[in-house]
């Protein structure tokens, strides 16, 4: 019986794979070269182009915050120009948006929510530019840490929450939609300066009128 060749045969074709796979193995390296050639000789002129044109892009992107703080920057000057004869009303730009800061003293009696004659002017007046100024408005009421003696009001809380809503309730009045108000109450609980002086506390009674970013 003569010897048969078959494992030979298996033998040459393993070989041959193993030739097959080391070839793709070369041409991959020889790719994975050429690459790091190519980005190692990348044209700078088509580089600076790149930057270029990722920077139009960035610059786009950024406009819509400029317009922003432009728009936030004329509507301060506006509002300055306007109250520049009231004191006491401090008008700023925060991340919230333009913020107006009336102390309480302006608005109200101690320990009332009830608006005083004297502050119908100033929200009269910030009542018809907000009727020129698209976007929503927060109303805020704040108050010192002095716990309230009140037969109305059992909380400082409480009180902040009133005043804010008093000042609500007089610009709608004025015409203004009310889908474009919030008001909220933080009572003594956002301070702005210490407590510990009677300067501190009467800058921490407040209320503030914030037009929305």
């Amino acid at each position: 019986m003569k010897p048969r060749k078959k494992n030979n045969n298996n033998e040459e074709e393993n070989i041959h794979r193993w030739l097959i796979s080391y070839s793709d193995f070369l041409t991959l390296l020889f790719t994975f070269f050429v690459a790091l050639y190519a980005l190692s000789t990348v044209d700078i002129t088509k580089a600076e182009k790149m930057t270029t044109s990722l920077r139009k892009v960035f610059k786009v992107i950024d406009e819509p915050i400029s317009f922003e703080e432009d728009r936030n920057k004329a509507i301060i000057e506006d509002l300055r120009k306007l109250l520049n004869d009231i004191s006491g009303i401090n008008i700023k730009s925060d991340a919230r948006g333009v913020v107006i800061t009336f102390p309480d003293a302006l608005l109200f009696s101690s320990g009332s929510a009830e608006l005083k004659p004297e502050a119908y002017d100033a929200l009269t007046r910030i009542a018809e530019k907000l009727k020129e100024i698209p976007g929503k408005v927060a109303i805020e009421g704040h108050t010192d840490n002095v716990p309230i003696s009140s037969s109305i009001y059992k909380s400082n809380w409480e009180l902040s929450a009133a005043r804010a809503s008093s000042v609500l309730h007089f610009l709608l009045q004025k015409g203004l939609n009310p889908d474009r108000f919030m008001i909220a109450g933080y009572g003594e609980y956002r301070p702005v300066a210490s407590n510990d002086t009677e300067e501190g506390r009467a800058k921490n009674r407040r209320v503030e009128l914030i037009i929305l970013r």
